[in-house]
């Protein structure tokens, strides 16, 4: 009777633990919509922290709910399966019993599996990072440690095994392990053992943070505040801040040195310093600028409100709020676009270019590629009938939010796991990327052999980022300053080392620097880790958190760009909120 009690009081905690982080997510939806809040939505805002702090507790409380449970009851634990789990490692189906006599071989057998993971790493790095994504840490030794009391309540003779010699366990030891060539980690193999990160956060905004670019030492970044800021990355000063645009930035891009100089004859620029800008925003508009001046060098009305811009030989594509994909020739004069087409039936969210190939996604979940041919772009992929790689079942279509496109078009939305798509075949695969129940991969990017995406823990409220090779999709570290919100925007260049430096945008914009071998690394640098759940192979089928409703509370629609929020006592405001609100303001 008592334990079937437990058992309901656990199911009751799980219902409990979803129904928070429902309301999480609703909240932040609400922080980002394009109107201003009501009384009642506000309400809800402004108890963000407490819903956090219960979910915590409450997570806490399953924590140790199960471990009581799984202690006194020892029999059940005597599967392989059961004791991967511990170690966090893929789950599989439960295979038949072992008997006790080899339980104890099989926990040695894992900690052995593990070990080898980092037989190449130093100790600083396998105990680094302190939290509880890290790898094989002390909790997972407890874990391990646990198992083996268990199983010898379960009825393990109490004595000492005889002991065998050296040479006889090492033999023993290499049948169990597989029966590859034995290699190197991905990490080691990379030169990613031992990596540290110096974090810098750029002061300056007051408000969300949509868009950042960076190149070299200079990043760009704006957002609802409506100005573009432009930074040196190497010091963290601020060299200027750009004002013009009206509306929410939504998008911005440092054009590379070849069109700059393409540039420069038309607006009297030097063509070997002076660095040239474009932004795109809620205000109908694209505008071109010299960073170094501070100029606006041209603007373009577009119409319709911009979500996210691209670049092509010399020409942009834009998306917009309505589904319209356009391409305007920047060499050219006149502010007519040269295309124009409804892409989308709903607003397009992220825009990426690789030669004359155009990716482009919308709210909905539609995936398009388009080939720039004769200055117009042609259709020549739609990700319709998606299937996955695993189950050949659809692919369920979610707003997208960040994109890259190195081979496949890899896409993040608000499911756990990273999306690889070959268009070509017309099949998805997933990376794992969140080990939670609820998760978004707001921004990613890729550069060199690398691909960079920002994860959100939605419990703690706290970004990582994660790092895969290309193109084996290796998972190498994870990046994680236990200091960072929901990251929404994303860019990556490289130092005046040849280092990597990473730019981040949401709630705060940081400048993430890989710190060279050969540098001194300052105090506070951040380590990676190295996590092995993320090796494992992802669940094919997410939560998809939208799909239910909470019993009080619809499930709340957002787009990550808004305009920026009114205040619901500006009377002002009120009044703009009308038919006239949900015009451009010409430019």
């Amino acid at each position: 009777m008592a334990a079937k009690t437990s058992e309901i009081e656990e199911r009751v905690l799980a219902v409990e633990i979803r129904r928070l982080r429902k309301k999480l997510r609703q909240i932040e939806n609400l922080e980002v919509l394009d109107r201003p809040l009501t009384a009642e939505e506000q309400e809800k805002v402004n108890k963000k922290g407490a819903i956090r702090l219960q979910l915590l507790d409450n997570l806490e409380k399953q924590v140790n709910t199960a471990t009581s449970r799984i202690i006194p009851t020892a029999p059940p634990l005597t599967t392989t399966s059961t004791i991967k789990a511990n170690v966090g490692g893929r789950e599989e189906e439960d295979e038949d019993p072992v008997d006790d006599n080899e339980d104890n071989e099989i926990v040695e057998e894992i900690s052995v599996e593990m070990k080898r993971k980092f037989d190449d790493n130093d100790d600083e790095f396998t105990s680094q990072g302190g939290d509880k994504r890290t790898n094989f840490d002390d909790e997972n030794q407890d874990k391990i440690q646990t198992s083996k009391e268990v199983m010898k309540v379960a009825g393990e003779p109490s004595q000492p095994a005889p002991q065998e010699s050296p040479q006889k366990s090492a033999s023993k030891t290499k049948k169990k392990s597989p029966k590859k060539k034995k290699e190197g980690s991905p990490v080691t193999e990379r030169g990613w053992a031992n990596v540290k990160f110096l974090v810098r956060e750029l002061e300056g905004h007051n408000d969300l943070v949509y868009a950042v670019a960076c190149q070299g030492s200079t990043v760009i970044s704006a957002g609802r505040d409506t100005m573009v800021k432009v930074w040196d990355a190497d010091t963290g000063a601020e060299v200027r801040s750009l004002g013009g645009h009206t509306g929410t930035v939504t998008s911005l891009m440092i054009l590379p040195h070849h069109v700059c100089q393409k540039l420069a004859s038309q607006h009297d620029l030097n063509p070997e310093s002076d660095k040239l800008a474009l932004s795109g925003s809620t205000d109908c508009s694209i505008r071109l600028w010299c960073l170094n001046t501070g100029q606006t060098l041209r603007s373009i009305y577009t119409y319709n409100s911009v979500e996210c811009l691209g670049l092509v030989g010399s020409c942009v594509v834009s998306g917009s709020d309505g589904g319209k994909v356009e391409l305007w020739d920047l060499m050219s004069e006149e502010s007519k676009s040269l295309f124009t087409t409804i892409g989308h039936d709903e607003a397009v969210t992220c825009i990426k270019v690789d030669g004359n190939f155009v990716v482009t996604t919308s709210a909905d979940g539609l995936i398009k590629l388009w080939e720039l041919r004769d200055k117009s772009l042609h259709t020549i992929y739609v990700s319709e009938n998606v299937t996955s790689v695993s189950t050949s079942k659809p692919i369920a279509n979610r707003d997208i939010k960040s994109l890259a496109y190195r081979n496949y078009i890899y896409y993040g939305d608000e499911g756990l796991n990273v999306k690889a798509l070959d268009w070509k075949k017309g099949m998805v695969h997933k990376l794992k990327h969140h080990l939670g129940d609820f998760g978004s991969t707001g921004a990613m990017c890729t550069t060199g052999d690398l691909l960079v995406c920002a994860g959100y823990d939605l419990d703690n409220g706290l970004a990582y980022i994660n790092f895969w090779s290309l193109p084996e999709e290796v998972y190498l570290a994870t990046l994680n300053d236990q200091d960072t919100s929901r990251v929404m925007t994303m860019d990556c260049t490289t130092t005046e080392m040849g280092e990597l430096r990473i730019v981040t945008g949401g709630q705060e914009v940081k400048v993430w620097d890989r710190i060279s071998k050969t540098r001194y690394s300052p105090q506070d640098a951040v380590p990676i880790e190295f996590n092995c759940q993320f090796s494992t192979r992802a669940q094919d089928s997410d939560i998809n958190s939208d799909d239910s409703e909470t019993d009080d509370d619809a499930e709340i629609e957002a787009r990550p760009h808004g305009r920026r929020r009114w205040s619901e006592n500006s009377e002002t405001d009120q009044q703009q909120a009308g038919w006239l609100g949900s015009w451009c303001t010409v430019v």
